[in-house]
């Protein structure tokens, strides 16, 4: 079991962060980037999200630092690594996820998720996360709409 802490930000978000201890010593692999996840810093509150899209970055100039990606759509949260995380032995650089959503993705029924999509509130640091489950989601169109009038926060920053 992970050992956590939630740190509230300033902006409404928050930042979930990994207490290392022996039990995640010995699940540690060193050749996968979710072993060297810090924490998850997400922009806004996951009220209102049922799910998000998540993409590695293998660019990240930085372990830390927020990411600039590039592309249409909404960046929600990213990974912060640790001090030791290595640099990707192809681009020389750091291998970060970010979690973001679309545009098209606020014209969507909740009978329906994009594939690859996961619930936000299944992410950790080291953990992918699992896919949205349909029966704990509010149904509604669109799902800005159905989660009593929460869209996306100004704390979430826009891709490009």
């Amino acid at each position: 079991m992970l050992k956590l802490r939630t740190v509230p930000r300033d902006d409404g978000g928050m930042e979930i962060l990994r207490i290392l201890d022996e039990s995640i010593l010995g699940r540690w692999t060193p050749d996968d980037p979710l072993s060297y996840e810090q924490s998850i810093v997400w922009l806004q509150p996951l009220d209102g999200l049922d799910f998000v899209r998540v993409a590695y970055v293998r660019n990240a100039k930085s372990r830390r630092g927020p990411l600039a990606v590039g592309g249409t759509g909404m960046i929600l949260g990213y990974a912060k690594l640790t001090e030791d995380a290595p640099v990707d032995r192809e681009t020389g650089r750091y291998t970060r996820r970010v979690f973001y959503l679309k545009e098209e993705d606020s014209q969507l029924n909740m009978n329906q998720f994009p594939k690859g999509s996961i619930d936000p509130r299944s992410v950790l640091p080291s953990v992918f996360g699992e896919p949205p489950r349909e029966e704990d989601v509010e149904r509604g169109y669109p799902w800005y709409v159905s989660r009593s009038g929460l869209g996306l926060s100004t704390a979430a920053q826009p891709m490009g």
